[in-house]
Parts: structure tokens; C-alpha cells; sequence
């Protein structure tokens, strides 16, 4: 049954992204205002589908540490969910998106409106290319969403952070918000099983501008793997001090 639901699920994912995706094209005239707004729309109702065909709501802790003005805010990356939740929750998020995403049928086209970015096979350029962008969109005061471990990775666990979230912080003289959850244990990666539950978003409080790199980076990690939620097996991560 979970499976058939999860199906359903993706099936009207796809269904939802295809048709605003075409119908709203002309909100693309008005830049990434205009691409915000229609992509928070499909951000609601992907959340609402996901608890109604496969039974996985969300709560969120610690809602008076969101970012209303220019910030970077960091989490851990399990699955689709957060993408989708973060920018359904910030005033003005501006995601940072891997470059091969582009090459998707509709969903590239609205990326490339709403969010910066990545080129991972450019090297040094691509992190000098990303600084500048996200410069540009904190001068507006967007919320720069960004995953430092750069790739998915298992319940539970928080993978090696990369260097590029260091770079963007040190130039963009911004505070960093921790974001943590544990979406992966219910929407599973890889594949489309999904499994009923709670998630749980924990925002935590921002890290000020103008540290080091390296007390930056350990704090970064200390609020990413410390204050992981409760697991659905009952494992728990260390709660942060």
C-alpha cells in the first residue's frame, strides 16, 4: 500500500510541476519575484499531496530562529523534502541549485529564474561564480539556502561538510541559520519509497558574520550533527548544548 501511495505521490508531482510549470510561464517576465511566487505555490501544495497520498506531515522547531532579512541558511540534505519545505518556509529564499538541474524539462527553466547556480566540474571559477551570485542576492535580501555536504546522505549521520559554504560566508558578511532534520527517514533516498510520519525541522539559532573559517566551519557542523531529531527507531543524535 505504502508503495501504490508513494507511486500516486510522484506520479502527481510530476503532474503538478508540468502544468504550472507551463500555465504560469508568463510569471517568468517578472524575474525571480515572479518565480518565487509561483514555485512557493507548488512548494505548498507538493507538501500538501505529500501528507495526502503518503501520510508524511512535518512540524518545525525553533520557527522565531527564521531568517526575515539577508542570511545563508545551511542543512543537511537527506532527500527532496527540504528543498521543497525551506523554500515553502523562508520570506525570500534563493536556492543554490547543481547546474545539471537545468537540463530537466520545466523544472530547469524555473530553477535558473529563482535560484543560483553551481558548476561542481568548474573548480575554483565555480565557487568565485557562486560567491558573486549570492553577493547579488543578499544585497537583496534573499535567504540563500544551501546544502554543505553537496550530496544526499543516510538518516542519522551528517556527511563531511565542503569548503564552498565557508567561501560564500566569508564574502557575503551574512549570519548563517543551521537548518536540521530528518526527512530521510520517511522519504527515502534513493528510489520512491516513502514512509508515514512526522518530520521534524529543527531551526536553529544563526551563527554570527565575521568568524574564521575554521571556527566558522566547526560551529557549522557542531549545530548540523548535534541537534539532529529523534529518529523514528528510537536512535538519537546528541542534542546540541
Amino acid at each position: 500500500m505504502n508503495a501504490a501511495r508513494a507511486l500516486l505521490f510522484t506520479a502527481f508531482l510530476a503532474l503538478l510541476t508540468g502544468v504550472l510549470g507551463v500555465v504560469f510561464l508568463p510569471a517568468l517576465l517578472f524575474g525571480q519575484d515572479g518565480a518565487r511566487a509561483i514555485i512557493k505555490l507548488w512548494s505548498h501544495m507538493a507538501l500538501a499531496a505529500l501528507k495526502l497520498f503518503c501520510g508524511i506531515g512535518h512540524r518545525v522547531e525553533g520557527r522565531e530562529n527564521l531568517p526575515q532579512g539577508a542570511a545563508i541558511v545551511a542543512a543537511n540534505h537527506q532527500s527532496m523534502w527540504e528543498t521543497i519545505a525551506l523554500f515553502a518556509l523562508l520570506k525570500r529564499p534563493t536556492m543554490v541549485f547543481k547546474r545539471e538541474l537545468l537540463k530537466i524539462p520545466v523544472y530547469g527553466w524555473w530553477a535558473r529564474a529563482s535560484g543560483v547556480m553551481l558548476d561542481r566540474e568548474a573548480g575554483a571559477r565555480a565557487i568565485r561564480s557562486l560567491r558573486e551570485a549570492t553577493a547579488d542576492r543578499l544585497s537583496r535580501g534573499d535567504q540563500i539556502v544551501i546544502f554543505p555536504e553537496g550530496t544526499r546522505g543516510p538518516p542519522g549521520g551528517l556527511l563531511p561538510l565542503l569548503p564552498g559554504v565557508a567561501g560564500i560566508y566569508l564574502v557575503a558578511n551574512a549570519p548563517v541559520t543551521p537548518a536540521v532534520h530528518n526527512s530521510g527517514s520517511y522519504w527515502r533516498h534513493p528510489g520512491l519509497a516513502k514512509k508515514p510520519g512526522t518530520i521534524t525541522l529543527k531551526i536553529l539559532p544563526a551563527i554570527p558574520p565575521g568568524l574564521p573559517r575554521r571556527e566558522f566551519m566547526a560551529k557549522l557542523e557542531t549545530a548540523l550533527s548535534g541537534a539532529a531529531p529523534v529518529e523514528p527507531d528510537g536512535a538519537r543524535q546528541p542534542e546540541a548544548a
